[in-house]
């Protein structure tokens, strides 16, 4: 009863929910506790925390648990999954450098598709896989590529201060060290050719057409780009008014589809002037320019070759 009795006296509140004062006052328990039970029992009471306050601690131990449950699982993962770690090694793009040693061009296939045939001394290096935001080759001496087209994955070259980026197409790059000239040949597509060169003052990006040649001279002190562009007259003839013959070269390749081989150091500073319907024979034009200006001339394959 003095149990009771000091709980009601410290939470008075909670008489009134059960009897009232009248009824407590009269009420005469039949049994009674020794005073040292009762004591005992009160102060057990007041030590024990209450289910509000174990709440947060089971709680904390819960998440706690749950942690060590992941990071273990983790771990027993990669334990028993040696493949995780050889995964992660296969993503790094394995390199391929092929150089073109011999007379003919070298015919290679790249992962995406696209095709590329490498002149003589002349080297490529591209990944072996290409992955899934880009593709990139570095280029030097010369080569004909036809680029699988992929809107997502634009195709880049690098050569010689030149980047060229494309997203299918087909055009032939050109640029050789001793030369200091690069030189883009755009047959079929779009293609944007930007200067790298750091001792360039020139930084715009140049977007090509087919029929375009774009050139770009390494000199010293005095970089220069520009793109020549071909051009037809009102009777759909090609107009070259006092061209380069090399250009003149380049661009009957676009008009004709067919390779022509040249030596630009053979060509020198000549130039030509003149007309040239497509109806017309590549093989008698070329046999006139070539008599003209005392060049050597012949067919070799599906090629025509000048020579000294």
């Amino acid at each position: 009863m003095a149990l009771v009795q000091a709980w009601f006296n410290e939470n008075p509140a909670k008489l009134k929910e059960y009897i009232g004062v009248e009824e407590w006052e009269d009420f005469q328990p039949a049994h009674v506790l020794s005073p040292d039970i009762s004591e005992k029992l009160w102060a057990n009471i007041k030590i024990a925390p209450s289910p509000a306050m174990r709440y947060p601690y089971l709680r904390w131990m819960a998440v706690a648990a749950s942690v060590l449950l992941a990071v273990g699982l983790s771990w027993l993962f990669i334990l028993k999954d040696p493949k995780t770690s050889i995964i992660s090694a296969a993503t790094v793009p394995i390199a391929k450098n092929i150089s073109n040693n011999t007379p003919q061009k070298k015919a290679l296939t790249l992962s995406d598709g696209s095709t590329v045939e490498l002149s003589s001394n002349s080297a490529l290096s591209y990944p072996e896989s290409f992955n899934s935001l880009k593709r990139d080759v570095i280029l030097t001496g010369e080569a004909n590529f036809n680029i699988a087209k992929d809107v997502a994955k634009p195709f880049s070259v690098s050569i010689n201060s030149v980047f060229i980026t494309v997203l299918g197409t087909r055009f032939t790059v050109n640029s050789y060290e001793a030369s200091n000239v690069t030189k883009v040949i755009l047959y079929e597509g779009r293609v944007m050719v930007k200067i790298i060169d750091s001792s360039s003052l020139d930084k715009n990006e140049y977007y090509l057409t087919p029929g375009d040649v774009f050139i770009f001279k390494k000199a010293t002190g005095s970089p220069s780009a520009r793109i020549i562009h071909l051009e037809k007259d009102k009777d759909d003839c090609y107009v070259f008014d006092n061209c380069p013959l090399d250009i003149v070269f380049d661009q009957l390749q676009i008009i004709y589809n067919t390779k022509i081989i040249y030596d630009k150091a053979v060509l020198g500073n000549r130039s030509f002037i003149g007309k040239i319907d497509k109806k017309d024979s590549l093989y008698h034009l070329l046999n006139s320019i070539a008599l003209l200006n005392n060049f050597g001339f012949h067919k070799q394959g599906d090629s025509f070759i000048i020579s000294n």
